[in-house]
């Protein structure tokens, strides 16, 4: 099984600059970011979700029905 990497807690102040970032970058490409996307990105920072349950989650809301 694959181990976490330990995380650095960052300021809000830091975290507001990533997310701009990270928003900056997606518009430079022609997108934008989500609220959603933008929530699930808090979530992924501050620990309250991890990556599989983001993508876990994601799937499951967008999984057609069969």
């Amino acid at each position: 099984m694959k181990q976490q990497a330990q995380r650095k807690t960052v300021s809000a102040e830091q975290h507001k600059r990533m997310i701009q970032s990270v928003a900056g970058t997606m518009a430079i490409e022609g997108l934008t970011l989500s609220e959603a996307s933008r929530r699930n990105l808090d979530r992924y920072a501050s620990g309250q979700a991890n990556s599989q349950q983001i993508i876990a989650e994601l799937k499951a809301k967008y999984q057609r029905a069969e």
